[in-house]
């Protein structure tokens, strides 16, 4: 089942569609360029170069699978997001279909099994430390030209608003300390602090329970 978001008009979202994945791929390879999870996952500097493609691959995911919702701020993909509902599903059949295959050319097979071992990590911790069912803030790029303009907000509230009315809690996690406020802001609070395996990067994970009436 997935999480059923309906956005009115005055909300201005659009949901992502096959026809916006590049430019919206484009945006989150600009958002996440300098980021110290970048630099880890994609230790080849001219790999980094390729890094729209792993977020084209996230975004037709998202696409393909249950229980996932991406949204986009206007057809020039200012920003975007995706959440990940708790009944969220994927196959090999639809990661091989995202285009998967495609990964370890781009970004070589040492980017991909560093993925895959952090992604397992912050997996088995957020299982411990959150409830079972929550919503899983899994993406928020703005454009670097568009960030201090609104655009996070304009992500990100309207589902805020969703999961106050269904009771329903929110998980994030960054290693960026300014993004950590940010989610402050928005009723996140600090669970933990966890390093990146292998680095001292260290990742905040934070959640965010519905508000009350």
């Amino acid at each position: 089942m997935g999480i059923n978001v309906t956005l009115s008009p005055a909300e201005g979202l659009l949901p992502l569609s096959g026809e916006l994945v590049k430019a919206a791929s484009v945006t989150c390879a600009q958002a996440f360029a300098d980021d110290p999870t970048t630099a880890y996952l994609v230790p080849d500097a001219d790999k980094r170069e390729n890094l729209n493609f792993s977020f084209e691959y996230y975004l037709r995911l998202s696409l393909l699978s249950s229980g996932y919702e991406a949204y986009v701020t206007s057809p020039a993909c200012e920003g975007v997001v995706i959440w990940v509902g708790p009944d969220a599903n994927d196959s090999l059949f639809t990661q091989f279909r995202a285009g998967w295959p495609v990964l370890p050319l781009r970004l070589g097979w040492r980017s991909l099994f560093r993925e895959t071992r952090m992604d397992a990590r912050f997996s088995r911790v957020r299982q411990k430390l959150v409830p079972k069912r929550h919503i899983y803030l899994a993406l928020l790029a703005v454009a670097p030209e568009y960030q201090g303009a609104g655009h996070a907000g304009r992500l990100v509230r309207p589902m805020l608003e969703r999961l106050d009315r269904g009771k329903m809690p929110a998980f994030v996690e960054t290693q960026n300390e300014r993004n950590a406020a940010m989610y402050g802001r928005w009723g996140f609070r600090l669970l933990q602090t966890e390093a990146i395996p292998g680095t001292d990067v260290k990742m905040h994970l934070m959640l965010r329970e519905p508000a009350k009436p």
